[in-house]
């Protein structure tokens, strides 16, 4: 996808002036909540939204020959497990991210916006790995069915994948649970996964 570029950032650019900022955003990963991250000491505010701290990088962002952006790699710490909380709830394959590079944060015009949706990603104890690609590239590639979390079932309860037919009325999804309701044998994760690892 094109990247959108302020002319204020190419004036400030070609002045020398400023020091580039990168904000990060991963839209509706909820179906209705955006996440905003910095890779910076502090949070910060900026055309009405508060990105906030967050360990994260992305390796280099270039065109190719026809004005498209190439694939991206964006690596979020997951040291708080905060990310990978979500990953076992939501997947966040096709969602739109955005990298902002912003020349001058008192000007909200300084920026160039890239826009991605996310193709795959792999957690473990460490990082978040996101591989980000063009909606393009998004809508022509055959997607994983499944997200391969460890302890996490993936299947609705009571479904037909859950086979679950006794009186419970409520389960939260975990191996624990389904031990606890002599249902191991329909589990929808995979124990046998390392520790701390989601895949897709």
């Amino acid at each position: 996808m094109p990247r959108t570029t302020s002319q204020n950032f190419k004036d400030l650019r070609d002045a020398q002036t400023g020091t580039y900022q990168y904000l990060y955003s991963i839209y509706d990963y909820d179906g209705s909540t955006d996440l905003h991250y910095i890779n910076d000491i502090a949070n910060l505010v900026f055309d009405g939204i508060t990105y906030v701290y967050m360990p994260i990088s992305h390796n280099a962002i270039g065109e190719n020959t026809t004005g498209q952006i190439d694939t991206v790699g964006v690596k979020i710490s997951n040291v708080s497990r905060i990310i990978q909380a979500y990953l076992e709830v939501y997947d966040f394959r096709g969602l739109k991210v955005e990298i902002k590079t912003v020349l001058d944060v008192t000007n909200t015009t300084s920026t160039i916006t890239d826009t991605y949706y996310i193709d795959s990603y792999t957690a473990d104890q460490f990082d978040v790995n996101f591989i980000c690609k063009s909606k393009l590239d998004i809508h022509n590639v055959m997607l994983p069915s499944r997200r391969y979390t460890r302890l996490y079932c993936q299947w609705d309860f009571k479904s037909d994948e859950c086979g679950y037919t006794g009186g419970e009325t409520s389960c939260n999804k975990t191996f624990q649970r389904c031990k606890e309701l002599s249902n191991r044998e329909r589990f929808g994760g995979f124990p046998s996964i390392k520790s701390g690892k989601i895949y897709t």
